[in-house]
Parts: structure tokens; C-alpha cells; sequence
């Protein structure tokens, strides 16, 4: 019986999903079956592990969903990615930038499908039909279908991200009744493209590094970056109604490397990061104040890879006229197919039957045979304790960092307890610690905490009670308690990307939360996701075994074993 819908990404951070009436039944990134760090290409492995989740053939497909109709599903390298942004620099880079392309996207706006097909026949889906949904309009789906309280209710829905079937933004009005667009800002005026441009301009890998300015910009003194911010706005702002974006320039911002070049030679990294983070916030917020007077709507729900700039959802979030606030979780397009899967079920079993998401643990859960085949061939020292949340707390109170392998997968760029390192973040040290062990990132970034949502306000400020389940907004800490959590906060702002945690969503997690609690009356730790630098996060029980052979790391819990060194 044909009933379920296979949807997928065949781009940067290729990914799939699948579902049936009941909702999502699983979702994993390429990345995490190949080994490669935002794996570009056609996710054929994650496809077949799809269908092996759910017991399915391919003559058990539907429809297969795609979330674009513009497809680039050649496999591209790291270093190729780097490389096609160094060509600009070239003449023959530049034809093709500025004339090549664009052209032939203007002339085959279904540039691509034709491989896609292909692909698929050869994975063994031929004859299985395809059905392709705007870019955007799939990014809108994934924040209205999945975050929505009450179909009954309209949101706001905003998108934005490099680009994407010709566009890079878009605005529009959702209830169960269905979608209205608002406004829509064309590709050539893309903040996200920007804010790529000039990570790549200060030598880290576009379309994977803009966290790291962003993680920068909080070091630069009040002022100190105020010329660079301008010099962005002399770039791109809004249009007079405020609802799209518009370049200040004629050069397309994708067409800018020459200026920026020249604009910001000789410009201190860490004011150029400030600089661009300022302006990014000032743009997004005037933005969506402007949307939302408009609109009349001031529930607002966002995705897009822009939106995984947590430092502007926060600003966007305490906006006065913002009622309520959520970016859908890791939501750049490895979440399309998530989108695609709520566009093919809502024309299948209706707008209202489409259930919102309840967690983001999609993915992998651990087979405890091949967990005690792993631990044996591991030659490390592992035991079952009879209450685990309570050894891992002991590890935890002692004064250790540990790894945590256990249950379904976490979904997305955020580990959410079940792949993570673990640690008290009232110990600063710890940050050194696990840089040293395992982490090995940048010496400005921080790590984040995940608390205990019931009793998120002896941490953090959060007038409007937002939820913050996926790790996608940033909070100001109270003065009186960020020492408990010193080690999971930003170090030049003292403010946090807090994971809300209530039971129902982890149960698992949320009694180690407070198996820590009762030892020592915080309810609260430093969570980081588990993998080794430039790795992708791990998913068996072999590959998490592995990161503790090759990393300092001394305590893992993998599934209901407690494995040390």
C-alpha cells in the first residue's frame, strides 16, 4: 500500500525525510551516514535509510517531495565550495557570476530535475512521481506546519536565506485557511549572500563559518565598529515599504567581491564581524517591525539559514510589537525536506490534520546488540548501572566532562542532549578542558547550556516565555546566577543559547537534568554537540566509542552503558 511521502535535499547539507498521516517518522542529514561535514550531493544514503526506518520499498512512496525547482544535486566538495568563491576573483569567474548564470537560471528555471530524476531512478525509485515545491514557500511551510500552537490561528511567516529559486526572502500570512504572500525580495539583493561574501572574505568557509563572526562581534566595544556597519547599509537596505530588501548598489551583492575588497582592506577582523553583526540585526529588525505593522500579525515564525543567526533572533524576539517569536530548528536547507513532507501532506490529508513538531530527535536510535558488539571489540572498561542518569550525574558532580550517545538522533546543525558532551558549566575551566579534549574550535566561541524550561528564570531572562526547545535564540543572563553557568555562556556578553528542556520532549535527558539538580540545586548544564572538529556529529554506537579512543575525553554513556577509560 502506498502511503507514505519520501521527501529530500539534494544540495548543500543534502538531507531526507519520511512520513504518512501520522507526521514525520524519521530525518538524517547525508553528513551523518558519509562521514562529510555538510555533505553536497545527491543523499542517497539517507534515502535508503528512510525506508529501512520504516520497514518500506520503494513501491510504498506516494510522491517523492522536493523543496525547490531549482536543483543542484552534483556533488560538491569542501574545497570546491571555497573554490567557486576564489573564482571571482578571475575574469572567467566573474563571466560567469554575473552573466553566465544568471541566464541560464532566467532561461531553465527547472535547471537540474531532469539529473534529480535520474538520480532517483538509479536509487531505485523509478516511476515513482516527483512533485517540486517553491524554495520558499517550502522554508514558510516549515515554520507555520511545525511550529504552529493552533491551525486556527494566522502567523507570520518570514524567510530568509542566500537564495533560492530566485529569491531570498519572503513574507506572507499562514492560518488554516492558507498562505498569503505578502512580499518577496529578488536573489540579487540577499543579505544571506553578504554575510557569506564577507566570511569568506576574512578567510573562513562561506555557507559553514558565519557563526563565527557572529560569535566574534560581541568582543568589539560600543562604537568601535559603527563605520563598517554603515559601510554595510551602503549596501543593502530596505525598500520604502520596509517589507523586501534593496540593494544601494547596481551591482548585484553576489557581484560585490571587487568593493568589498577594497571597502574593507586594511579593516581589524573583529570589527568587521561587529560591524556586519550590527547591521544585520538593525536590518532584520526593522525588517520584521515593518512586516508586522503591516501585517497586523504579530505572531512570527521564521526559517531560512539567515534565521540560524541566533544573536538577531534574540533582537528580533524582544521587538515591542513581536508577540511571540520562533525560528524553526536548524533551519537552512537541510530542513526543506521537512517542509516538502508538510506541502505534499497538507494537499493529501488536509491543512489542519498536518501535526506540528513535537521534538527533533528524527533521526537514529541505538540497536543494543551492535552497542554490546561495539563495547567488547572497544577494550574499555563499561558497565550497565542500574538508574544511568544517576552515574552520568556522579561523572557530572566529579567534576568530568561526558559524552552522551543515547536515544534517537538529534536532527540538524544543534546536539539536543542525545549526541552531546556534557559538563558542569559552573566550572569555567571546562571550556579549556573540552577545547583541549575534543572541541578544538575557536577560542571565542562559546558553548551553550541546556536548563531545566521550569526553571529557566533563576538563569535567564524571558519576559515573553518564549520557547527555545532547539537552541535557536540566545538569552540575556541574570546578574545574579551566570556564575552557575560561567562556562556556558558567552564570555563578552553573558548571554546564552539556552536549550528549554521539559520532560515530555526527553525524558532521558530531562532525568539526568535532574539527577544533577538534586546533588547540587542547579538545574542546569553546558551542552555541546559530540564530534570531533570538522566532523560531523556522531550516530552509532562505534562512531561515538571512536571520538573517545581519539579524543581526551574520559566518560561516555552510550545507550544504558557507562563506558570509561
Amino acid at each position: 500500500m502506498k502511503q507514505y511521502i519520501l521527501a529530500l535535499h539534494a544540495g548543500h547539507n543534502a538531507s531526507a525525510c519520511i512520513g504518512d498521516a501520522a507526521g514525520i517518522r524519521y530525518a538524517v542529514q547525508e553528513e551523518r551516514l558519509v562521514r562529510e561535514k555538510n555533505y553536497w550531493g545527491f543523499p542517497l544514503h539517507a534515502l535508503q535509510a528512510c525506508l529501512d526506518y520504516v520497514g518500506a520499498t520503494p513501491e510504498d512512496i506516494e510522491v517523492i517531495a522536493y523543496g525547490g525547482n531549482l536543483v543542484l544535486s552534483r556533488y560538491h566538495s569542501r574545497q570546491e565550495v571555497i573554490d567557486s568563491y576564489d573564482r571571482q576573483t578571475t575574469l572567467t569567474g566573474k563571466l560567469r557570476q554575473r552573466f553566465v548564470m544568471p541566464l541560464a537560471i532566467s532561461l531553465m528555471p527547472d535547471y537540474g530535475q531532469d539529473k534529480l530524476r535520474q538520480d532517483l531512478d538509479e536509487a531505485g525509485f523509478k516511476g515513482v512521481p516527483v512533485i517540486h515545491y517553491d524554495h520558499h514557500h517550502t522554508h514558510a511551510a516549515t515554520a507555520y506546519y511545525g511550529l504552529r500552537k493552533d491551525p486556527n490561528t494566522p502567523y507570520l511567516i518570514v524567510t530568509c536565506d542566500g537564495a533560492g529559486d530566485g529569491r531570498c526572502a519572503t513574507v506572507g500570512i499562514w492560518s488554516g485557511e492558507g498562505y498569503e504572500e505578502i512580499a518577496s525580495t529578488p536573489w540579487s539583493d540577499s543579505l544571506g549572500a553578504l554575510y557569506s561574501w564577507v566570511t569568506w572574505r576574512l578567510g573562513f568557509v562561506p555557507l559553514e563559518h558565519e557563526y563565527k563572526l557572529m560569535g566574534m562581534a560581541p568582543y568589539v566595544g560600543n562604537g568601535a565598529s559603527d563605520g563598517i556597519q554603515d559601510l554595510f547599509c551602503s549596501y543593502l537596505w530596505l525598500r520604502d515599504d520596509g517589507l523586501a530588501f534593496e540593494r544601494r548598489t547596481r551591482q548585484r551583492i553576489n557581484d560585490l567581491n571587487d568593493r568589498l575588497t577594497a571597502d574593507l582592506l586594511g579593516k581589524r577582523f573583529d570589527w568587521v564581524s561587529a560591524g556586519l553583526q550590527a547591521f544585520t540585526e538593525a536590518l532584520l529588525t526593522s525588517w520584521i517591525d515593518q512586516v508586522v505593522a503591516a501585517s497586523g500579525v504579530p505572531r512570527v515564525l521564521a526559517a531560512g539559514g539567515v534565521f540560524m543567526n541566533v544573536k538577531a533572533n534574540k533582537c528580533i524576539a524582544e521587538l515591542a510589537s513581536v508577540e511571540s517569536f520562533e525560528a524553526f530548528p536548524s533551519c537552512g536547507d537541510e530542513s526543506l525536506p521537512l517542509g516538502a513532507y508538510y506541502l505534499a501532506a497538507a494537499e493529501r490529508f488536509g491543512e489542519v490534520a498536518v501535526p506540528s513538531l513535537a521534538h527533533y530527535y528524527l533521526g537514529d536510535d541505538l540497536d543494543e546488540r551492535e552497542t554490546l558488539v561495539a563495547l567488547r571489540r572497544s577494550g574499555f572498561t563499561y558497565d550497565r548501572p542500574h538508574q544511568i542518569d544517576e552515574a552520568v550525574a556522579d561523572v557530572l558532580v566529579a567534576g568530568h566532562p561526558i559524552a552522551r550517545c543515547a536515544g534517537r538522533m538529534e536532527f540538524g546543525a544543534r546536539a539536543l542532549g542525545n549526541r552531546s558532551i556534557l559538563g558542569d558549566p559552573k566550572n569555567e575551566d571546562l571550556v579549556r578542558v573540552i577545547n583541549m579534549m575534543v572541541k578544538k574550535r575557536d577560542f571565542w566561541m562559546p558553548f551553550a547550556p541546556i536548563v531545566k524550561a521550569n526553571r529557566q528564570e533563576d538563569y535567564l531572562h524571558n519576559p515573553k516565555q518564549l520557547r527555545s526547545p532547539y537552541m535557536m535564540m540566545t538569552f540575556d543572563t541574570r546578574e545574579d546566577a551566570f556564575r552557575d553557568l560561567i562556562a556556558a555562556v558567552h564570555n563578552a556578553d553573558l548571554t546564552c543559547r539556552a536549550q528549554l528542556l521539559t520532560e515530555a520532549q526527553n525524558p532521558d535527558m530531562y532525568a539526568i537534568l535532574e539527577a544533577f539538580e538534586a546533588r547540587t540545586g542547579r538545574a542546569v548544564l553546558l551542552n555541546t554537540s559530540f564530534n570531533l572538529h570538522g566532523y560531523p556529529i556522531v550516530r552509532t554506537a562505534e562512531e561515538a566509542l571512536a571520538v573517545l579512543r581519539d579524543s581526551g575525553l574520559e566518560y561516555l554513556q552510550v545507550g544504558p552503558y557507562l563506558v570509561s577509560k
